[in-house]
């Protein structure tokens, strides 16, 4: 019966270690049996046999899980912000995190006619994504270098008829940076895990590139030369916002005050941690 097949799926989880089991057995059964499959199976409606393709699909994505694949991985999307995002190996999977960053962004250029974002560090492009949405008179770029990563963000751009315009370039070089001025904001969510980090990675983590995530010894490597590489292409009273990891706020406001920003802010995330830091050019 599918009700058997998905306490047996459930009691996998949870012997494996999985922390939320209940929520990730659910995500998995939904791939197979639809979105209502909870609904489904309290209303009598999934009262039967599983097909052999059904029990195939699912102990296919259970043995991908117990391996340590991340979920988001194999059901091949995600939610970020109000809309969902294709992933998959090769892209950092988008996290809750980043919303703060988003959040924050939209506030700083929401009351500028048109303006021009650019988004480095990409990856699936959810924040570029995200801002063109929120803010549909404005010229939204993102910039991606590594090719896994860079497919996902022209097919994430494809799937929400977006206008955002993609780049594969590598952002700590000056030549990228020398192709695009006139900007009212720069976003980004670049690697920020230290060395100490990478060592202790939770098993799924380690599953997402190294390159989304290592961001030097200290984490600091991408605050340091992003903020003087890519000066230029803001505009007088442009602004820079970032991604950082809940230690990180005060070096990278030290980092951006060096590098002649001004009004550097901190900003923390729905549980009280920093999260982003944001700081503008006269």
């Amino acid at each position: 019966m599918v009700s058997s097949l998905y306490n047996e799926a459930l009691s996998s989880l949870e012997s494996g270690g999985i922390e939320d089991a209940s929520f990730e057995a659910d995500v998995i059964f939904e791939e197979v049996f639809g979105r209502d499959f909870k609904l489904k199976l309290l209303t009598g409606q999934l009262d039967r046999k599983e097909t052999e393709a059904e029990a195939m699909s699912i102990h296919t994505m259970l043995h991908r899980r117990l391996s340590g694949e991340p979920l988001q991985y194999i059901v091949g999307r995600w939610d970020f912000y109000r809309s969902e995002f294709s992933v998959g190996e090769g892209v950092l999977i988008p996290r809750q995190d980043t919303e703060t960053l988003v959040e924050s962004a939209y506030k700083l250029v929401k009351d500028i006619p048109s303006p021009k974002i650019i988004d480095l560090c990409s990856g699936t492009g959810c924040i570029a994504i995200t801002l063109s949405e929120l803010l549909p008179d404005s010229e939204v770029h993102a910039v991606e270098f590594y090719d896994d990563a860079y497919s996902y963000l022209e097919k994430n751009i494809a799937e929400h008829g977006n206008c955002v315009i993609p780049h594969k370039l590598d952002v700590l070089d000056e030549s990228s940076a020398g192709q695009f001025t006139g900007f009212d904001l720069i976003t980004c969510n670049p690697p920020y895990l230290t060395s100490e980090d990478m060592q202790g990675l939770q098993k799924e983590v380690t599953h997402e590139p190294e390159t989304a995530l290592y961001g030097g010894n200290d984490g600091l490597d991408f605050y340091r030369a992003i903020p003087t590489i890519w000066k230029s292409s803001l505009s007088p009273g442009g602004y820079i916002a970032f991604e950082i990891g809940a230690s990180q706020g005060e070096a990278v406001k030290s980092i951006l005050k060096s590098a002649g920003y001004q009004d550097v802010r901190i900003i923390r995330d729905l549980c009280g941690k920093d999260r982003t830091v944001i700081a503008k050019i006269f």
